[in-house]
């Protein structure tokens, strides 16, 4: 196992090191973004397109298709079909993007598979007139390649942000189609009014799939499916309120929704309604308003947008504490003042600090601060750790410790209680 943890953690090291040869990015590039999808089928192509073969649920939306994504996956595992998962980002390692059936791809097999592919990396950026696969694309190939390997009857595919030119549009058409709730997020790219950033995300439904939406859409949202719909003559469904008060492990009202729209998904493929119930209770979603501790309860949440932190705002409300310690964390790009507005009113202490992922550029805490500033006490840390750990030391049996405004933050943190080595050994999250 030492030396398989050793491989992989030289394969992650040069995965995450392909972002050191500038080229066009994704999350920068508002025109001509039809490059992306070029690029990753010219990468596809030399590795003998991996992608084909496999029956794809494919599941988007700004909030909630992480979460609906997951139940999808654990509903089709219960009912014993072999089912792959691929999700985005990861929390605390890597190989938590890529699961089949309950256990995640080993360290080893993610290793093996990163030797396999350096090649064609090599040869798609030597040759590519598009450049090199960018990170995502490469993660995204290392998934197609593992659910092939190992004969999935069905991989369920959460876009990674967007829809038309995301990475993983490159599927045929899936047998199923999801796109849950819209609402505002990386706006820079995507479009700045709900209408605009629908477009986008409408991109991923194709030609005679099925597909599944949630009523709590704007109405002109809805028009832009049923439109997409029409056009690429796909079955068009509209998920309301759940009519089975499902047993979940996951807080929110939101997520009783969220496991309507899993369990419509289930019915339509001829799940029975036993499988379903107990794949939704057997689910789990980690930093999604999850208590980590208790006494002082501690809340690990990855909300980082208006329409995730005003769900996590309904959650806390209806919780009993005495104080509330609030740790905070922003990407760049996002508007902390619209975001963390309505929790840091609830908020009696605040941290404001950073997360270290190098992957995105984080908001600088001192900019972030002024942003949020209130009456209450406030403190910046550049490390996280000493944050939670101020925190935890002021904090009483009674009160309430709430990381949130990023996965990152609340993954980093969250080796505190489950270590990166506990998640390789087990292969759970």
């Amino acid at each position: 196992m030492k030396n398989d943890l050793k491989k992989y953690h030289q394969a992650v090291d040069y995965l995450e090191s392909i972002i050191n040869l500038e080229q066009p990015d994704y999350l920068k590039k508002t025109n001509g973004r039809s490059l992306f999808l070029k690029r990753f089928e010219y990468f596809l192509k030399i590795l003998g397109n991996p992608q084909k073969g496999l029956n794809y649920i494919h599941v988007g939306g700004t909030s909630g298709k992480g979460s609906v994504a997951t139940m999808i996956q654990s509903i089709l595992t219960e009912a014993g079909l072999k089912t792959g998962l691929f999700t985005s980002p990861f929390l605390t390692t890597s190989i938590e993007k890529i699961k089949v059936d309950d256990l995640l791809i080993s360290p080893a097999e993610l290793a093996d598979l990163v030797e396999k592919i350096k090649p064609a990396i090599d040869k798609a950026y030597l040759t590519s007139p598009y450049g090199r696969p960018s990170y995502f694309e490469i993660f995204t190939a290392l998934a197609f390649l593992y659910f092939k390997q190992k004969k999935c009857d069905y991989v369920v595919l959460e876009v990674g942000l967007g829809g038309r030119f995301d990475a993983t549009n490159i599927i045929p058409p899936p047998k199923i189609t999801v796109i849950n709730l819209i609402s505002y997020d990386h706006m820079e790219i995507l479009g700045n009014t709900l209408t605009k950033i629908a477009k986008e995300k409408a991109g991923i439904i194709k030609p005679k799939t099925i597909f599944f939406t949630t009523d709590k859409n704007n109405k002109k949202v809805l028009a832009i499916f049923k439109k997409a719909c029409r056009k690429n003559q796909a079955e068009f469904n509209v998920i309301g309120e759940p009519k089975i008060d499902y047993r979940l492990k996951l807080l929110g009202k939101h997520q009783k929704r969220n496991a309507a729209l899993a369990a419509a998904v289930a019915e339509k493929m001829g799940i029975e309604s036993s499988k379903i119930k107990s794949g939704l209770a057997k689910t789990k979603m980690p930093c999604r308003v999850e208590i980590i501790q208790k006494k002082p309860m501690v809340i690990l949440d990855g909300a980082h947008n208006v329409s995730k932190m005003k769900t996590t705002v309904e959650i806390i409300k209806d919780l009993t504490y005495q104080k509330l310690y609030l740790i905070i964390a922003l990407t760049k790009e996002r508007n902390g003042n619209q975001i963390f507005q309505d929790i840091v009113s609830l908020a009696d202490y605040l941290y404001i600090t950073r997360f270290q992922s190098l992957h995105r550029k984080c908001y600088p805490p001192k900019d972030l601060a002024k942003m949020v500033k209130g009456n209450r006490p406030m403190e910046i840390y550049l490390d996280p750790q000493m944050a939670l750990k101020k925190a935890l030391s002021r904090a009483k049996n009674n009160d309430l410790i709430l990381v949130t405004g990023s996965f990152y933050l609340a993954g980093e943190l969250r080796e505190n209680w489950r270590s990166e080595e506990k998640i390789l050994r087990e292969r759970k999250i």
